[in-house]
């Protein structure tokens, strides 16, 4: 006996293009562990020398002021809250549930970002989710919204970091040199 041939179902997503999903999703979850990891190292540096700097002067006012050296920590102690102010900004959580209104209008949004369906029962979610993934369309629909979303908020990390890189290294480099410059010039 014969077995029936297995029909192809047109609705479902060839295997390649699961694929590419899974690996896109997992490289923008790594690169987004990867920004939060720079952005942890930034704040940790930063908050720790803050820290440490403050107690550390306050006693050397003497010195400070005999070798002009206000301007240097200053720029060293603003340097270090900018930079505490980029990281925090990299590792706040961004705004999940943007799609509130348009679910409330009707609209299908993605039932795959938690950030639509965290406030739903669980029945309402199986409910979406079966509605939601009766067509392969609205699926790759679905997971396109939520990779772009993925990678515009990794874009925007990544353009913080950098920034944030970028003004500890001009300001700590600055401080530094003006600092050695003051003792060097001033007797």
């Amino acid at each position: 006996m014969e077995e029936p041939k297995k029909k192809k179902n047109k609705n479902k997503l060839p295997k390649d293009v699961l694929n590419i999903i899974r690996t896109t999703m997992r490289n923008n979850i790594e690169l987004t562990n990867i920004a939060d990891n720079k952005a942890n190292v930034l704040l940790g540096i930063n908050a720790l020398m803050l820290t440490f700097l403050v107690p550390l002067l306050i006693p050397h006012t003497d010195v400070i002021k005999h070798y002009h050296l206000t301007v240097p920590l200053s720029i060293l102690v603003g340097t270090g809250f900018i930079t505490i102010y980029l990281s925090v900004l990299v590792l706040k959580p961004g705004k999940f549930f943007v799609n509130s209104k348009a679910m409330k209008k009707g609209d299908r949004v993605s039932p795959f970002f938690f950030g639509n369906f965290y406030k739903m029962n669980k029945q309402e979610y199986k409910a979406y989710v079966d509605k939601a993934v009766e067509e392969s369309a609205s699926v790759k629909d679905h997971l396109t919204d939520d990779l772009h979303y993925i990678g515009s908020r990794l874009g925007r990390k990544m353009e913080l970091i950098r920034v944030a890189f970028n003004i500890f290294m001009i300001g700590f480099f600055l401080s530094m040199g003006l600092a050695l410059l003051l003792f060097v010039l001033i007797p």
